[in-house]
């Protein structure tokens, strides 16, 4: 395990980094590093770098004089598979001690010593006395303990000279060897300096838990399912600074190495799973099914290697897993570069903090397997990125609260018209009634307009009554089972959920139809001819009813023009939109398909859109249009409809100056296509 870093942010690295280079720090040189001249009060501590004496396959005696054995110079920081090829006795596995004189100056009476990433048992004598053991270095596998590191060792110093040996063994793991380094200095200054790190990781901590509980609540109002991808990624996190910065808890869980090392490499592989999910679930549509079936069973693959196999195994699947790192990072990329092109809301930003993080990310994984030597960041850009984030999904929040408030407030104000016109039009009646003997023209006239406003109003009542009144029943009841019934189980909480959404969309897409059919009974229904982009409202109509898609696997293609732009009322036009795809949804069997595409011709743009659902009878094919039959039918799960749609979305069209036609043979799908002036 990595013990930590000593990165601080980049504007306090920026701010010391003269100081970093006002001196140059002393080098071990042959096995010696003379200190004599060193002030630790001003320059602070040093890093042990340099050569060091190299026994393989020896455990020397502390203090030994005269010849210890064949001997030869190794650089630390570094692993020892780094001398065989000059050495090829010196094997991955084995045990072996460092040896170092180190040369103080005068009034040094303690130091303390900062140990980094020594694989993977390893005990440390100063002077010929013990002051500490990672683990127990042992020389054969079965007499070997694995531990990794530990924050501070404190020793007494009796003498300007001290011998400082460490005895290193390594059955297990695949990095051999003293890796991260080793600092000494004083003991105040190495503590301050912890306290410093210590107050770091805890902010982050703290951070990452705050933002992982935030977003894990606003799943549990609203399921979806990125804010719980995203809040468990903040966990991870947590838990990764926790390992990195070692926070104290861990001493007292008291885990032996094995545990704390597969606890480690799972922490790092569970990102890649969590980070697939979240992205194909914020952009769907972009992210191809086939690579993310692929990548999830990779990344299983890891995982379970690193649950039911020996440290001896598992810790070579690193080198692999930063190739698979390598190519998700590319996917991902791809997806975004995708969604930035289909003008997805907030890909820019999205873009960002990927970069971000990947870059971090690559810095430590590189570091890890011994490409570059620098410190570890990745928890510090982590951090960047969760905010990046965190804005992004607030303010999608943001913008849909404000929508559904929107919304609210235009279904009051076309219910209050609407009773005023009832009112109106029983007024009219009554008056025209007096007239009948004299009129028996204008008494035909008025009876139809009668029956017709009659009927209007009594499909009014019946689709508030029932179409509107029985989902929204429907969910307060299946909210009052969720909240009297806390015990209730996973399974049966998340089918709740479903039917919720699915009954608050039909009851959303319903209302919407209920405004638009009833501002064209006031005969309000003009439309505001702009210029539009018709690709960028499709995409935005399918991210409204992408739900629908998914739990029925329905497969949607578009074949839009990028170029195709027309000259209609958007708002209208994308409820005419909506609600055919919506169609084809609700009569399309499950892993069906759906096909949207334009063509333009002759000054118009044609836009289609065929399903491979059930069809329509010829006899109800003739009644749809028409404004006097009402014709309603569910689809093929049991879905309910209100019979206006396709009426709405005729009306719409033809206050748009375009016409619209239905195809369809019983059994053999459907085909709507419907033609827009085309805009320049």
């Amino acid at each position: 395990m990595r013990i930590q870093t000593v990165t601080y942010l980049f504007v306090l690295a920026v701010c010391t980094l003269s100081n970093v280079h006002a001196q140059e720090e002393p080098l071990v040189q042959k096995g010696v590093l003379d200190l004599r001249e060193y002030d630790f009060l001003s320059n602070g501590p040093v890093e042990l770098d340099g050569e060091y004496e190299f026994y393989w396959n020896q455990m020397l005696s502390p203090a030994l004089k005269g010849d210890s054995g064949e001997m030869i110079y190794v650089q630390v920081p570094g692993t020892w598979t780094q001398l065989r090829n000059e050495h090829p006795e010196v094997t991955r596995f084995g045990f072996a001690t460092y040896r170092l004189i180190i040369l103080l100056p005068e009034k040094v009476d303690e130091l303390a010593f900062r140990i980094e990433d020594v694989f993977s048992a390893s005990g440390y004598f100063l002077n010929g006395k013990a002051i500490d053991y990672l683990g127990f270095p042992g020389v054969n596998k079965y007499q070997t303990v694995i531990r990794y590191s530990r924050p501070l060792i404190i020793g007494t110093v009796n003498d300007q000279e001290l011998e400082f040996l460490i005895r290193v063994s390594n059955f297990d793991n695949r990095i051999s060897g003293i890796v991260g380094g080793l600092t000494i200095g004083k003991v105040s200054q190495m503590q301050e300096s912890r306290q410093k790190e210590l107050f770091r990781g805890h902010f982050l901590i703290g951070a990452f838990l705050i933002i992982g509980i935030y977003f894990l609540g606003l799943y549990l109002i609203r399921t979806e399912h990125y804010r719980l991808y995203f809040s468990l990624l903040c966990f991870l996190m947590a838990l990764r600074v926790v390992m990195i910065v070692e926070i104290p808890l861990l001493d007292t869980l008291n885990l032996n190495g094995l545990t704390t090392a597969r606890l480690d490499y799972l922490n790092i592989y569970f990102f890649a799973p969590f980070f697939i999910l979240m992205i194909r679930s914020i952009f769907p549509i972009e992210f191809p099914n086939l690579v993310y079936r692929i990548s999830m069973w990779i990344s299983s693959v890891f995982i379970a290697i690193v649950v039911f196999t020996p440290i001896s195994f598992f810790s070579f699947t690193f080198p692999y897993f930063f190739g698979f790192f390598l190519l998700v990072s590319m996917i991902f990329l791809y997806v975004i570069i995708m969604a930035w092109i289909r003008g997805r809301s907030h890909a820019p930003a999205y873009t960002l903090g990927l970069l971000i993080l990947f870059f971090g990310t690559l810095n430590d994984m590189l570091n890890e397997i011994e490409v570059i030597e620098t410190f570890y960041v990745v928890h510090y850009t982590m951090f960047v990125y969760l905010l990046v984030y965190a804005y992004i999904f607030a303010d999608k929040s943001n913008y849909l609260q404000k929508k559904a408030q929107k919304l609210t407030e235009e279904v009051s104000q076309v219910k209050n018209h609407l009773e005023d016109l009832v009112e109106e039009r029983t007024t009219e009646l009554q008056s025209m009634s007096t007239e009948l003997e004299r009129q028996k023209l204008k008494l035909e006239s008025t009876n139809r307009d009668l029956v017709e406003a009659m009927n209007s109003r009594n499909r009014l009542f019946a689709i508030i009554g029932h179409d509107v009144r029985g989902p929204i029943g429907y969910n307060l009841q299946a909210l009052e089972m969720l909240i009297d019934n806390p015990d209730i189980s996973e399974k049966e909480r998340k089918e709740l959920l479903k039917m919720m959404a699915s009954s608050s969309e039909v009851t959303y897409n319903l209302l919407d139809n209920l405004l638009v059919w009833g501002r064209s009974q006031t005969g309000k229904l003009k439309a505001t001819l702009v210029r539009v982009k018709l690709k960028d409202l499709i995409d935005e109509s399918l991210e409204l009813i992408n739900i629908g898609l998914k739990e029925k696997h329905l497969k949607v293609e578009v074949y839009v023009n990028e170029q195709h732009y027309v000259e209609a009322d958007r708002d209208q036009l994308y409820i005419v939109i909506r609600n055919l795809v919506s169609n084809a949804m609700k009569f399309t069997p499950e892993k069906g398909s759906i096909y949207i595409s334009s063509k333009k011709y002759n000054g118009e743009v044609i836009i289609s859109i065929r399903d491979t659902g059930i069809g329509i009878p010829d006899g109800i094919l003739n009644k749809l249009l028409d404004s006097k039959s009402h014709v309603s039918t569910n689809g093929t799960r049991g879905e309910k409809g209100s019979g206006l749609g396709l009426k709405i979305c005729q009306e719409i069209v033809q206050s748009n100056n375009g016409w619209m036609r239905i195809e369809s043979s019983s059994g053999e799908g459907t085909t709507i296509s419907f033609g827009i002036k085309a805009s320049d």
